[in-house]
């Protein structure tokens, strides 16, 4: 396929991150829930083309939509899960559908926490056992605090995941920590009532966040790189931060 010629000088320009990987260009497509995934939450052939069509546009680089970590934790039906190799192949072929053009391949990573449809999961868990508002309870079922375990359980899921992406030859990862998503709630004063190491200050609120953080750069090499998408949330005051770690 032929690239779409960029005239505008400063955003055709390459792009060097902190470790020297170079992003071809200043352009690049955000993080959207496709859906596209089997009932099963396996890739398709679906992913690539699509991916193919948008790298073939020239774009710097390509935010993945959504992939959830664990099968019994989804955020939407039919979310693409990476949670082990089962779909190792068609990973492969989704990264180089893209690269194979030029274009960096990144993988958006998260977990809902309790921002998940009612009858969905079996379960939900969230950094308390705290629901939604009225207007959303409807919605979105009252969740269980989740216990030390199971947030270390989680920590490692996501560590995993990016390790998966990258042998798959995905270029980096994004960190979903917006939205209302789990880590989200964790960071949230409103939603993280916890008075143990994971809450009760806002150094203890952001430490889920950063252990995240620390487990997927300790399995990954240097060269991969992670991405935090943030949005925190705090009385109703809304600060967006996005940034290359």
């Amino acid at each position: 396929m032929t690239h779409f010629q960029l005239k505008t000088n400063l955003l055709n320009q390459p792009l060097m991150l902190p470790n020297g990987v170079v992003i071809p260009n200043r352009l690049a497509k955000a993080a959207t829930s496709e859906t596209l995934a089997t009932y099963s939450n396996n890739p398709t052939e679906k992913h690539i083309r699509l991916y193919q069509r948008w790298a073939a546009s020239g774009i710097g680089m390509i935010i993945t939509g959504n992939i959830m970590i664990d099968r019994c934790a989804l955020g939407e039906p039919r979310n693409v899960v990476i949670e082990d190799e089962r779909d190792f192949a068609i990973l492969q072929k989704w990264a180089k559908s893209v690269t194979e053009q030029g274009s960096q391949l990144w993988a958006q990573l998260n977990h809902p926490g309790k921002q998940s449809p009612k009858g969905l999961n079996v379960r939900n868990i969230s950094a308390s056992s705290v629901p939604f508002g009225a207007e959303m309870q409807s919605l979105f079922a009252t969740p269980d605090e989740a216990t030390h375990e199971e947030i270390i359980d989680i920590i490692q899921r996501f560590g995993r995941s990016a390790l998966i992406c990258k042998k798959a030859g995905f270029s980096g990862v994004e960190i979903h920590a917006a939205h209302g998503y789990l880590i989200n709630q964790f960071l949230s004063p409103l939603h993280n009532l916890r008075n143990d190491e994971w809450g009760g200050t806002p150094e203890k609120r952001r430490k889920f966040l950063m252990d995240v953080y620390v487990e997927i750069r300790n399995r990954s090499v240097q060269i991969f790189q992670s991405q935090l998408n943030l949005i925190q949330l705090i009385f109703k005051k809304v600060a967006l931060q996005r940034m290359t770690l």
